[in-house]
């Protein structure tokens, strides 16, 4: 098995970010969404990414797809959101990356769900992979257990392959975080929302009892096809466009794991000096926010960071500094395959 190890269609987490794609689309703000649209016969990709992140965080509330996780779809609104715009270039990432900051931070729920993890999925790709296939994980095991272990249905090789791997990578992400000074790298605060929600290690503990070497199940959800063509014949007739860009809806995965902003507070502003020091020289070292945050605790002081509002207020700051993330355009992963 290669890298596409979670290349698996039925899985809970791809339907979910399937959804995000396509299930808000008609309730995006098509009067700012016009800007990004270069497309005379349908919908660019980029305005397509607008419509849809638009129409998410308008319908926020109502996003009840996540199943166990859906109290924290927020994280995995965060994840969707780099996925897709990491699949642009140039000009068109740029501008929609300033967009996806400035629309979402002022968004009215703004303390519902905030765009802390996304402004930094921006720092690191390596560490937003690992965060998302663990965030994927956390979601699809409840299918995997009911229908592989509690149902003692077999599992296909590419099935086993997925729960061997996602354990395998829940512990050695165990293992480095346990060291405070990482507290604030992404996949980090991943597995420190994840454990909360899977105590004692439980993921750690899911196996097969049968493996069938035949074709490939579903993991227990409809395999329904969720290709480009399925969403242009759903949006034909909506909005000022009759006709989408055929790249928007080729599959990813998952939903929030971001439970409250009490939360995120608590992961940031109970850090101690030494941790965020740490952090902070790691982002100064490898990432385009490291000045600014070195700047910015030097000038607040640990005492000084009032909220998760604020400091995500100053990281956006920096995120328009194209020369800062030179690689971010150059490395993205699909819904199936991260």
């Amino acid at each position: 098995m290669g890298d596409d190890y979670d290349n698996i269609p039925g899985l809970t987490s791809i339907r979910c970010y399937n959804q995000l794609d396509k299930d808000s689309f008609s309730s995006g703000n098509y009067q700012e969404c016009s800007q990004f649209n270069n497309d005379s016969d349908g919908y660019s990709e980029p305005c397509l990414l607008c419509l849809s992140l638009t129409g998410n965080l308008k319908n926020y509330k109502n996003l009840d797809y996540f199943e166990e996780l859906n109290s924290h779809k927020c994280n995995y609104l965060n994840l969707w959101a780099y996925y897709r715009l990491s699949k642009l270039q140039g000009e068109e990432y740029k501008k929609m990356r300033k967009f996806i900051i400035d629309h979402w931070y002022n968004y009215k729920d703004y303390g519902i769900c905030n765009s802390t993890d996304f402004v930094l999925y921006l720092t690191s790709d390596a560490a937003y992979k690992k965060a998302k296939r663990l965030y994927d994980y956390s979601l699809n095991y409840y299918k995997l257990k009911e229908r592989h272990y509690d149902n003692d249905i077999p599992c296909t090789l590419k099935e086993q392959e997925y729960i061997r791997k996602s354990i395998e990578l829940y512990q050695g992400i165990k293992e480095e975080c346990e060291d405070i000074n990482k507290a604030l790298i992404s996949y980090c605060r991943a597995y420190n929302e994840i454990k909360k929600i899977h105590p004692n290690d439980v993921l750690v503990n899911l196996q097969c009892k049968r493996v069938d070497n035949g074709t490939e199940s579903s993991s227990g959800a409809r395999n329904e096809p969720r290709e480009m063509e399925e969403l242009q014949h759903g949006l034909q007739g909506v909005g000022p466009h009759r006709k989408v860009a055929k790249e928007f809806t080729s599959g990813l995965a998952p939903p929030e794991v971001g439970s409250s902003t009490d939360s995120h507070k608590a992961v940031v502003t109970t850090v101690p000096i030494l941790a965020i020091s740490s952090i902070s020289f790691l982002l100064y070292k490898f990432t385009g926010l490291g000045s600014m945050a070195r700047n910015f605790l030097r000038k607040k002081g640990i005492n000084g960071i009032n909220s998760q509002e604020e400091l995500t207020h100053e990281l956006l700051e920096n995120t328009y500094d194209d020369n800062a993330y030179p690689d971010l355009t150059e490395t993205y992963i699909g819904y199936q395959a991260t």
